[in-house]
């Protein structure tokens, strides 16, 4: 009898251990209040970091969220040729980034006990997003579409590893722009 209570614990055990974690999908998204741009620019603020500075991943994504702002701040002014220039830079940042680390997440470890919003999937679809919305402007619709289909990719990508509203708004704003077969 022992051995089968003995034997019953351990499957029970290893049924439990083996058990995956519940998926970023089934999760309840995060708040826009938690996660969402202005944030990310508030953090990454400060010293500029160059391109050609950059050594570290850390500085890239840096660099990609202040090329970022720069190119939202030409946006509001109406200068659309300096904000795609602006965006452009960015995704090559973010780009670099997502070579080395793929994930986005809500509390990535910058340095000893802090945390940072860390998005560069959700940055870059924003970037396409905002690009193709100026390509479609000047009547380059296909390029404009090319560029949604690239938001589409970083957003689900966004979502896969972090849940956020912020990538469900953004993710549905793409949709509504993209035609029906995606």
């Amino acid at each position: 009898m022992k051995v089968w209570v003995i034997l019953f614990s351990l499957v029970a055990f290893w049924g439990c251990a083996m058990a995956p974690p519940p998926s970023p999908t089934s999760q309840k998204p995060i708040s826009i209040k938690e996660a969402n741009l202005e944030m990310v620019f508030e953090e990454n603020e400060g010293l500029e970091i160059n391109s050609e500075d950059a050594k570290e991943v850390r500085d890239f994504y840096r660099a990609g969220v202040q090329k970022k702002a720069l190119a939202e701040k030409h946006l509001r002014e109406k200068a659309y040729q300096e904000a795609m220039m602006f965006y452009e830079e960015s995704c090559d940042l973010l780009s670099t980034v997502l070579r080395y680390i793929e994930e986005d997440t809500v509390q990535f470890p910058c340095f000893e006990g802090s945390s940072i919003l860390f998005f560069p999937n959700l940055l870059a679809a924003d970037n396409h997003l905002k690009i193709g919305k100026i390509q479609k402007a000047m009547g380059r619709e296909k390029a404009a579409q090319r560029n949604w289909k690239r938001a589409l990719f970083f957003t689900r990508q966004s979502l896969r590893f972090e849940k956020t509203e912020w990538g469900v708004s953004l993710q549905q704003e793409i949709l509504s722009l993209l035609p029906a077969e995606q």
